[in-house]
């Protein structure tokens, strides 16, 4: 009886060996699968509260293109962009050397590369800075291996050319000139040197002719052009030829001379603003506002609201400021004899005050409409002892002409531009003959 017994228990103690040798085989069989097919949790601890996790595609250097807004500082857009203010002053103290912050304009775009810093979420290390403050030059601050920042200024080398531009006016100079691509600042240049003898509201007529031989300097990279200096120009106005010429004085400045050899400067620019027309002239007039006759003691000139408006010759500022029916006002003093004034401004340019010298040809201000005025427009006088006289009755004198060894010289470079002009327009005249009906685009001439 007992061995029965003892046979049973022996019987359920193998059973149960048996079963455990199986649930732990097969344990192992399937943690044998999981680790070949799973990486275990341990192996991936979790960051700290305190630690930024950057993925591997954020740790390397960036790059970013900044653009600059009004009243936009070097300072503000770096700390914009992600950098430390701290770093932030320390580029624009090391930019001070070579050029000053507060000369950024909205068309100049900064490029910089920085690496993200992990312990501080949303700020950079800046590593470089680039930007061209003007076609010819360009500014880097990079950091060096100890971990300063230098700054350097380098040159950037331009292709030149000589460029000239023909055509016919058919609204006015400064539209057509404008689409044949002249650039403003060359029309700025041939406005004002032509200004003293021509009246550039009344002077052109239909089918009048101009020419224009100018430097273009580009950037062969980025294809960026800028002007340089107008070097001649000529217009002909009903058959009547007039041209002017670029040349150094003995002194080292450069002016413009006509054919003579006799300075295009006089004492007065006819016209203080580009591109405007004479909308009254000076003499009796029925009064826009008033609606009686009156004697109308300028010059109108209309345009829109913000043109430039120059002054018409060296001199110091009488007036500068709201003066009853004229608005806002300046009047220049240019001697002991002649003063101009100019009305309606709707504000004047920076530093115009009482007491200050001005150049001619200077912006003093900008078209508007206050005062007594039914719209914006320039209202132009011109005072002699201080009584206002008709502007078209004063002829003035070319300021100096050129003598001696001098005017020798500028007729040698004279004849020398001539040469050029006949080669371009032959050219020019050629390209026509080609293409009869067409109209030519400007000719580009070798460097000179």
């Amino acid at each position: 009886m007992n061995f029965r017994i003892n046979a049973r228990i022996f019987a359920a103690i193998l059973c149960l060996m048996l079963a455990i040798a199986i649930a732990v085989h097969d344990f192992w069989l399937h943690r044998q699968e999981k680790l070949e097919n799973y990486i275990p949790i341990e192996s991936t601890p979790l960051p700290s509260a305190e630690e930024k996790v950057v993925p591997d595609e954020e740790k390397g250097p960036k790059e970013k293109t900044l653009f600059i807004h009004k009243g936009d500082t070097l300072t503000s857009v770096l700390v914009t962009s992600g950098i430390e203010k701290s770093q932030a002053h320390e580029i624009a103290e090391l930019l001070r050397k070579v050029f000053n912050p507060k000369d950024l304009r909205p068309d100049h775009e900064i490029y910089i590369t920085f690496i993200p810093i992990p312990e501080k979420q949303k700020f950079y290390d800046l590593q470089s800075l680039y930007f061209r403050p003007s076609i010819d030059e360009e500014i880097w601050i990079t950091r060096t291996d100890n971990g300063t920042f230098i700054v350097e200024k380098l040159p950037v080398k331009l292709d030149h050319v000589v460029k000239e531009v023909t055509g016919k006016v058919h609204d006015s100079f400064y539209v057509d000139a404008g689409k044949q691509g002249v650039p403003k600042r060359i029309l700025h240049e041939a406005l004002k040197a032509f200004s003293y003898d021509i009246d550039f509201q009344r002077s052109f007529h239909a089918n009048d002719e101009y020419a224009l031989v100018f430097d273009l300097y580009s950037d062969p990279n980025t294809h960026r052009e800028e002007a340089g200096d107008l070097l001649y120009a000529t217009l002909t106005l009903q058959g009547k030829k007039i041209s002017i010429y670029r040349f150094k004085t003995e002194s080292g400045d450069y002016a413009y001379f006509n054919e003579k050899g006799e300075s295009v400067r006089k004492g007065l620019l006819r016209t203080p603003i580009d591109g405007a027309r004479i909308s009254s002239g000076y003499g009796n007039r029925r009064h826009p506002v008033l609606g009686y006759t009156k004697q109308h003691k300028g010059v109108d000139f209309a345009a829109p609201a913000g043109t430039p408006i120059m002054a018409s010759g060296d001199g110091v500022i009488e007036k500068a400021g709201p003066w009853a029916s004229y608005g806002n006002y300046i009047r220049i003093r240019h001697n002991s004899e002649f003063s101009t004034a100019y009305a309606h401004l709707s504000r004047f340019a920076k530093g115009i005050s009482p007491g200050k010298r001005v150049k001619q040809a200077q912006i003093i201000g900008y078209v508007g409409a206050t005062g007594r005025t039914t719209g914006p427009h320039l209202h132009y006088e011109l005072l002699r002892h201080n009584v206002q006289i008709n502007p078209s009755s004063i002829k003035m004198l070319p300021t100096g002409k050129l003598i001696g060894q001098e005017l020798k010289n500028f007729m040698m470079h004279k004849e020398e531009i001539d040469q050029q002009y006949k080669t371009l327009y032959e050219k020019r005249s050629t390209l026509e003959n080609k293409a009869p009906g067409q109209r030519t685009s400007p000719i580009t001439a070798p460097n000179s």
